[in-house]
């Protein structure tokens, strides 16, 4: 039994209530496992550590005076990342692993001091919505498509289907108020685009370095550097890019902003 540290999550005692089996699994060879172990590990925190986030949302809407049912439904998709998190640990057991794990950083969901209130409700629903779940329904999706077992096919299915709602929660929200914001808001918005496409690009180029997963362990949710890179890429020009930019944003400039200052610092380093 592992030590744990703090912030940590312990799920052992859920799991318990809640088993999974996993036909097959016996199969992977012990790399593939390793992989597949790890990915449902970090999945299973970081799916718990995303319920903060939108519990964070809850009194920026407040003070925005956001309508009674979205945030009641910010409150829904909080209960939705606590249950994938579970979601992911019984997968993790089911795979060997012992569910319980350090927790990610949780930082505060950013105030944006000086902002309005509409604006600070703006900015992160843009970062954790139509940035964020928008990107996790490509990757969820995919290994979704990928999934040869059942069980864990039915368990993306249900995670995928709460991912979408984040999302559309988001493109919902934008569509909403956009026809409501000034030129003013919209410049102030595109130019924090800037920052919210560097950090994420920084992730992803750190996750690319990631090795190549073979299939076998892709269809048990394994990583694949360059894949994840790739999604990450088609989902930003196809979808979250021209969505922002229908709502009168300027994310095609946002990105390539971005894509300019990541790749200065690396030719810097």
């Amino acid at each position: 039994m592992m030590a744990l540290g703090y912030p940590a999550i312990d799920l052992r005692e859920a799991v318990r209530k809640a088993p999974l089996s996993l036909p097959g699994v016996e199969s992977l060879l012990p790399a593939d496992l390793v992989l597949a172990q790890e990915h449902w590990r970090v999945h299973m925190a970081a799916e718990l550590s995303s319920a903060r986030v939108f519990a964070g949302l809850v009194p920026q809407m407040m003070a925005a005076g956001a309508a009674f049912e979205d945030i009641r439904e910010v409150v829904d998709m909080a209960k939705q990342e606590v249950d994938h998190g579970l979601l992911s640990g019984r997968v993790y057991a089911a795979l060997g692993g012992e569910p319980c794990s350090a927790l990610p950083p949780l930082e505060p969901v950013p105030d944006h001091i000086g902002c309005s209130p509409l604006e600070v409700v703006l900015r992160n629903v843009i970062s954790i919505s139509c940035c964020g779940e928008t990107l996790a329904v490509s990757v969820i999706g995919a290994e979704r498509e990928r999934a040869e077992i059942e069980p864990l096919r039915e368990i993306l299915t249900r995670i995928l289907a709460d991912e979408v709602g984040h999302s559309r929660f988001g493109w919902r929200l934008m569509r909403d108020l956009a026809p409501g914001m000034d030129a003013d808001l919209k410049r102030r918005l595109s130019a924090y685009l800037v920052a919210i496409f560097e950090h994420d690009m920084r992730v992803m180029l750190k996750a690319r370095a990631l090795p190549a997963a073979s299939w076998a362990a892709l269809s048990v949710g394994a990583p694949d550097g360059e894949l994840s890179y790739i999604t990450y890429v088609e989902t930003m020009t196809h979808v979250t890019v021209p969505g922002l930019e229908r709502h009168g944003l300027k994310a095609a400039w946002a990105f390539e902003k971005a894509r300019a200052l990541v790749e200065a610092q690396a030719v810097a380093a």
